[in-house]
């Protein structure tokens, strides 16, 4: 539990639990590593789990500047850097695969021995050539809304995105969203929606684990689809979770990921 300064000064909040392969823990629009415990838990008994706040979000420094996928990235980049990690496995959970994404074709492979894609869609809206949107028919219209909502009544919007998360939401997942400000917030999620990874895809060539709840507002489908459009990926589908997969079914979830270091013989 640290921190250290970015390039610019910004204090970066990580976590580094147990010994062994690492695995690093991404997380998605204002979560903060807390929302990992079910996986630190379990996990760090025989892996090296690190997490991070991204910048603005959690413990990490409040700024109103570089919240970019690639700024995001580049921050990534000086953790592997400063903790001198080999070999690990990037898992990114909704806007964090976007992060990832960004940080293995901005950066490279050779600290990353494998991508765990959590219940993310490569595109948010749906056009004649994706018909993979969120909720299966999200329209950028609609989502205006959900970033007005955001500036106009923070509170309820944070309530209403942990329930579109999350099937069961913990009492102390509100407080943990709301450490991030407004206007910050509203970037991210901007920033995530506007990009569209499929042009970057050909890039991801590594072992990749896809996870998807079948309860999601992302189509489950989209593991599949992204399995037979990325060179070394595999689709796992949780039956029982939503979007937040590693929460709704940890077991399942970690299990799964078990499974797939133990396929990289780390």
């Amino acid at each position: 539990m640290s921190h250290f300064e970015l390039r610019d000064g910004v204090p970066l909040y990580y976590e580094d639990h147990g010994e062994g392969a690492a695995i690093v823990l991404v997380p998605g629009w204002t979560l903060t590593t807390r929302f990992w415990q079910r996986q630190i838990e379990d996990l760090a008994r025989d892996h090296r789990v690190v997490t991070l706040d991204l910048r603005g979000a959690g413990s990490s420094g409040k700024t109103p500047d570089g919240h970019s996928l690639a700024s995001y990235a580049d921050d990534l980049d000086e953790l592997f850097r400063e903790l001198g990690l080999e070999d690990a496995v990037l898992v990114g959970y909704a806007m964090g695969v976007s992060v990832a994404v960004h940080y293995l074709v901005a950066h490279g492979r050779s600290r990353v021995a494998g991508l765990v894609w959590v219940d993310h869609s490569p595109r948010f809206y749906r056009t004649p050539d994706w018909p993979f949107a969120l909720f299966g028919d999200l329209t950028p219209q609609q989502f205006d809304a959900t970033i007005r909502g955001l500036w106009h009544d923070r509170p309820a919007a944070a309530r209403e995105l942990l329930e579109v998360m999350f099937q069961k939401p913990a009492d102390w997942m509100y407080a943990e969203v709301m450490k991030t400000p407004t206007d910050v917030a509203a970037g991210m999620l901007a920033a995530v929606a506007a990009t569209d990874l499929r042009p970057l895809l050909p890039e991801l060539d590594l072992p990749t684990l896809l996870i998807n709840g079948r309860l999601s507002v992302v189509p489950s489908d989209v593991g599949l689809w992204l399995s037979e459009h990325l060179p070394q990926a595999r689709s796992v589908v949780l039956e029982e979770a939503g979007h937040g997969p590693f929460w709704d079914d940890a077991d399942g979830f970690n299990q799964a990921v078990r499974e797939f270091l133990a396929s990289l013989r780390l």
